[in-house]
């Protein structure tokens, strides 16, 4: 019995010993797995603040390489239109049953136009107008601004009341077709637009405030440098053709060879429009090349053209 004693007391000092040594060793693994742990918390720490740096610094990179890309397509684009004659087809004054003719007619030739609507034209005339807003966008055409009251005594008399008269042309386009239109052509163009501003509203200065707040809001102002004259039923249908033709012609001697074509929404400019792009289609420069056929866009040809800003 003795002996059986002294047998389990040894066997406990043994475990005893044996549970104590691995007590130590596992505190010790321990308290090093806390260490690393830290450490590695640490270096993850200072890896996270490398990492969000390289970001934002790659992200500053990204977004000028994107600018300078953007730079680079419309410096090309612009260099283009020196070398490749190009016209752009525009219609003032719609929308109206003639709208549809046009779009008719320039889808068959399969060529683009830009259309500066008149917000009171396309309420007077109905579901027709409305239509022919959303034909424009459907079909690949660029809708436009001109304004809604063609009345130059009330839009220039004021920046507020041109602007109360722009935001309204604005919502119903928008309302109509789904698109927010981003290119302006003022009510009788930019030159005409300064005079009347001084005969309204006192001093051309509205002009350039009307001009300026337009900018601001990120819109582009754009006139045109051929006249049908196609705006009243005196000049007839061949004198419209004509007028363009010739106008065209004349772009071809300037070093930008742009021609940007003014006409309306009537009756005469429908009836002259197909003989107008069949003759552009066979104008041959020197070299051969033929005109392009383009429509307005807001960083495009159009930011050439653009309005004073600032009075001089």
């Amino acid at each position: 019995m003795r002996f059986l004693c002294i047998v389990v007391i040894a066997i406990s000092l043994l475990v005893s010993g044996v549970f104590g040594i691995l007590t130590f060793s596992t505190n010790n693994s321990i308290s090093k797995l806390e260490e690393e742990k830290a450490a590695m918390i640490q270096r993850n720490e200072i890896y996270s603040t490398d990492i969000n740096a390289l970001q934002e610094s790659i992200d500053v990179v990204s977004a000028e390489k994107d600018s300078i890309e953007k730079e680079l397509v419309y410096e090309r684009k612009m260099a283009s239109y020196k070398t490749e004659p190009t016209v752009f087809l525009t219609f003032d004054d719609g929308t109206s049953s003639n709208t549809h003719k046009i779009l008719d007619i320039l889808n068959e030739a399969g060529v683009k136009g830009t259309f500066f609507v008149v917000g009171s034209q396309v309420v007077n005339n109905g579901s027709v107008a409305r239509e022919a807003v959303k034909r424009i966008v459907d079909e690949g055409h660029t809708l436009a601004i001109h304004c809604y009251n063609h009345s130059y005594s009330e839009i220039y008399k004021s920046k507020e009341a041109y602007f109360e008269d722009f935001d309204k042309v604005v919502a119903l386009l928008k309302d109509i077709s789904g698109y927010s239109p981003n290119i302006v052509r003022l009510p009788s163009g930019t030159y005409s637009a300064k005079l009347f501003c001084g005969q309204y509203s006192g001093t051309t200065d509205t002009y350039y405030e009307i001009v300026s707040e337009l900018y601001a809001r990120g819109y582009e102002v754009i006139d045109w440098n051929i006249d049908t004259e196609d705006f009243t039923t005196a000049t007839g249908v061949d004198n419209i053709i004509s007028n363009a033709i010739s106008g065209a012609k004349t772009r071809l001697t300037r070093t930008y060879k742009t021609a940007v074509i003014l006409m309306h929404d009537t009756v005469d400019t429908y009836k002259a429009l197909p003989e107008i792009i069949s003759q552009l289609k066979a104008i041959q420069t020197s070299s051969g090349k033929t005109f392009r056929f383009e429509m307005l866009e807001n960083g495009g040809y159009v930011s050439r053209q653009v309005a004073e800003i600032t009075k001089p």
